[in-house]
């Protein structure tokens, strides 16, 4: 688990692994098939066009079902706009791959309609990268630590260090040996956070700080404190009503900022993380390296490597898809294999994931849903080219530009 590959200097920008991956898939999918359209006499142009539907969809489509489907982790964030900037905020992963898909299918599909291209070729043309990439894409959330497989004890078990995904969810549902200790837990001001827990585990993006980081928030700390220490001085010393009520309404201001700041790092928001990371090292006496070095002690328990799962079989299938372009007896043949073959390889990965939720008619997750419907797509998409001419009309062989000979 990788997920932020570097830093670049002097900038404070991260490059994080799940962004880096997603970026690799959609360049290698997008050479790879302008090459196969270069070769059977396709235009590579329309299919960089595609591509970049594909960019624009696959993450707005992608992003748009995870929200969707976990509106929870968005609807404690307060105000209209800090709701709106976490939507949008994809670097830490959060993306529904079929959600993605979907939307890129309809967009290259509308493209393709409206410019009067084969619509059956261009996708065959396309579908072999369409599995690469979303191959590359899981290399992505296997670094990101998300999308992780249940518990196992299989000898290419993985575990994720404290703080991931998997090591979080273990510790919400009380897995057995996936206990940790106080100083690694947030605990609310008062009662219990919004989605039911009396504690959460600190996120794992207050164990990056750099001690830079760290010292500048807990000066700032100590001036919050002594400044609150001022407020409830004044309101002692204060006799008349007006001014107390003002002065103790100032202080109940601060005093909310403060715990909305903390919850909000508990899985709720996306305040500052030095600020949790100072206020456990003063609570419980530890210097920063010292809280770092106990939650080293605490990766999740060993989990199926499902990111890697569908990196295989993803992969595997754009070989397959690959080779059955060039053997294809139809135009429309390929994509509507990857329909029917992908979601099955999706179904058993499902299985065996241990973070998506059987949320979806109360037998499935929403993803095995989809992936049924996309079958079903395929398998009628199959037979009706039974009954359509081998050769999309549409389907023109593309000529090279000429380019005058030197003399």
């Amino acid at each position: 688990m990788i997920p932020v590959i570097f830093r670049v200097p002097g900038l404070g920008w991260d490059l994080p692994g799940y962004g880096l991956a997603l970026m690799i898939g959609f360049l290698l999918s997008v050479m790879w098939a302008a090459r196969r359209a270069e070769r059977s006499r396709g235009d590579p142009e329309i299919v960089l066009n595609c591509g970049f539907f594909a960019l624009l969809g696959g993450v707005v489509g992608a992003r748009a079902m995870y929200v969707y489907h976990y509106w929870e982790q968005f609807g404690h964030r307060g105000s209209l706009r800090e709701t709106i900037s976490a939507i949008l905020d994809v670097r830490q992963g959060g993306l529904e791959v079929y959600g993605g898909f979907i939307t890129v299918v309809i967009l290259v599909f509308g493209y393709l309609w409206l410019t009067k291209r084969s619509i059956r070729w261009y996708l065959d043309i396309i579908a072999p990268s369409a599995a690469l990439g979303m191959a590359i894409g899981r290399i992505g959330c296997f670094l990101n630590g998300c999308c992780h497989g249940g518990v196992c004890d299989l000898p290419w078990a993985v575990r994720f260090p404290f703080g991931s995904p998997a090591a979080a969810q273990q510790w919400t549902d009380l897995k057995p040996g996936a206990g940790l200790p106080q100083q690694l837990l947030v605990f609310p001001d008062k009662g219990v956070y919004p989605n039911g827990l009396a504690a959460t585990p600190i996120p794992r993006e207050i164990l990056i700080n750099s001690p830079k980081q760290i010292e500048a928030t807990h000066q700032a700390a100590l001036k919050v404190k002594a400044d609150r220490a001022k407020l409830v001085a004044q309101i002692a010393q204060t006799s008349a009503a007006e001014q107390k009520k003002q002065l103790q309404a100032e202080l109940d201001t601060q005093d909310k900022q403060q715990s909305a700041a903390v919850s909000s790092l508990a899985g709720l928001g996306c305040a500052a993380p030095p600020l949790l990371t100072v206020r456990q090292m003063e609570k419980y006496g530890l210097r920063a390296d010292e809280l770092r070095a106990l939650a080293a002690l605490y990766p999740s328990l060993p989990v199926h490597p499902t990111q890697l799962y569908s990196t295989i079989t993803l992969g595997l299938l754009a070989a397959l898809l690959s080779a059955l372009y060039w053997r294809r007896t139809r135009d429309g043949q390929v994509i509507c294999t990857l329909l029917l073959i992908e979601p099955w390889t999706r179904w058993m990965l499902e299985i065996l994931r241990a973070d998506n939720p059987v949320d979806t008619l109360g037998t499935f997750t929403v993803s095995q849903f989809l992936g049924i419907c996309l079958s079903v797509v395929g398998l009628l998409g199959l037979l009706a080219l039974r009954k359509l001419p081998p050769r999309s009309a549409r389907a023109v062989l593309w000529e090279p530009p000429a380019v005058k000979a030197p003399r």
